[in-house]
């Protein structure tokens, strides 16, 4: 997409102190996009002008709500809202999953996505309509992996949950997306690596793609999510979109 196309364009980003959420804030940055940053660490981009950013915990419905306020109070409007905020851990075998430790997965990687979804609903049918919604989904929502029930689980209730939005709202002009990245190389796949293969016997695979460095990098997916919700060509695509791997597009 032309850069001039985005430049003055506004999204929202939660889980944006590291990872994939501080990658994209940096690369819209760059790109001329106004930015609403949230994460429970402080963003990683400092508040100006260009740029909301507040300390929220996405388990909080009620700060998630006064946090998108507070964007809509800055700019004006929220173009595009990105659920990213996420957790790997509970990592261990269903007989040994504790109901509070999914609990704790679920409030973040579910529960923070439908506060996330429902704040932007908010100001989107204030403003009657449009904007786009991405949630970051994962290839874990389409299979299930040893040692990832809760992962897993939550990430499939993910991609059903946007499904269900995009039923329901997409007469408004609201577009909701459930993107999966691929392999970013992020902590949290230092974490993936760090595990035991009794406990994750799909570890080498993960390795592999370490000693290959066959990732997809932030810029890459910072395009791909600018081009899904910004390019009219994109909207036929569905709902549920797998990003390609960088090293064989």
């Amino acid at each position: 997409m032309e850069e001039s196309a985005l430049r003055g364009k506004v999204a929202a980003i939660t889980g944006a102190s590291r990872g994939i959420g501080a990658g994209l804030a940096r690369e819209f940055a760059a790109r001329g996009l106004r930015l609403a940053l949230c994460s429970r660490a402080a963003p990683a981009l400092p508040d100006g002008p260009e740029v909301l950013a507040l300390r929220v915990d996405v388990t909080d419905a009620a700060a998630v709500r006064a946090f998108a306020r507070a964007a809509v109070a800055r700019f004006g409007r929220i173009d595009l809202w990105i659920n990213n905020a996420g957790v790997l851990e509970p990592v261990t075998p269903v007989r040994a999953l504790q109901p509070e430790d999914l609990r704790r997965h679920f409030d973040v990687n579910v529960f923070g996505v439908l506060h996330g979804s429902q704040a932007f609903l908010e100001e989107a049918v204030a403003r009657q309509g449009g904007g786009v919604l991405i949630n970051v989904s994962s290839g874990a929502a389409w299979r299930g992996y040893a040692g990832w029930a809760a992962y897993c689980a939550g990430k499939a209730a993910v991609d059903r949950l946007t499904e269900c939005l995009q039923l329901e709202e997409g007469g408004r002009g609201l577009r909701a997306l459930a993107v999966a990245p691929g392999i970013v190389d992020t902590d949290m796949q230092a974490l993936i690596r760090r595990q035991s293969p009794e406990v994750f016997p799909d570890l080498e695979r993960f390795l592999a793609f370490k000693r290959d460095e066959a990732f997809n990098s932030i810029p890459f997916v910072a395009r791909h999510l600018l081009r899904l919700a910004f390019d009219p060509a994109a909207a036929g695509e569905g709902v549920l979109v797998r990003l390609p791997s960088e090293k064989q597009s």
